[in-house]
């Protein structure tokens, strides 16, 4: 057997956290013309957090590129111009 680093043995016990208890998490996408729209929710226990990084409140509105995301404490609504 190979010997396993931390880092892998840290992402190994994720996987297992994982599917010990289910996380829930909603997505639909939606396409207006060459505006596509996703509405993206996840659930508190997800072990990196409703927005990753461990973050599970987060408001604000983050502008990159053609892609505009609005964050509203529990979810996000990304509009994205094709």
């Amino acid at each position: 057997m190979k010997n396993i680093t931390k880092e892998e043995m840290g992402i190994i016990s994720v996987v297992r956290l994982n599917r010990l208890s289910p996380k829930t998490e909603v997505t639909r996408k939606f396409a207006i013309g060459k505006l596509r729209i996703v509405y993206n929710r996840r659930s508190k226990k997800n072990l990196w957090g409703r927005f990753g990084g461990g973050w599970n409140w987060k408001i604000g509105v983050d502008v990159g590129g053609s892609t505009v995301i609005i964050n509203l404490f529990v979810c996000s609504i990304s509009f994205c111009h094709e």
